[in-house]
């Protein structure tokens, strides 16, 4: 009998620590890349994480993060810095998020 194969890269033990990304998966890539195009040019920004609000279609108004990327392949003697966006959240527009006390 054959055995099954093993993973290459096993699971990690309990517990697993697991980077929430929000409601990412549902904006539109479309309203994702255009936010990321108004950030400014990641190699020469000091910021490592930035955050743009964009209002995305039928998703609402939504809160975006991007976090600096660097990129170096093996033996290269250039390196690459990009924007890449992790985590989404519904941002509530203000007139209702803070009801008028008067």
């Amino acid at each position: 009998m054959t055995q099954a194969p093993q993973p290459i890269n096993p699971l990690p033990p309990e517990p697993f620590t697991h980077t929430d990304n929000g409601i990412l998966a549902r904006v539109p890539g479309e309203y994702i890349a255009k936010a990321g195009r108004s950030l400014p040019d990641a190699a020469t920004a000091p910021e490592e994480r930035m955050r743009v609000e964009i209002d995305a279609g039928w998703a609402g108004r939504v809160r975006l993060t991007f976090t600096k990327f660097r990129y170096r392949r093996p033996k290269a003697k250039s390196s690459y810095v990009f924007w890449n966006c992790k985590h989404a959240e519904a941002v509530e527009p203000a007139a209702q998020a803070a009801p008028d006390a008067s």
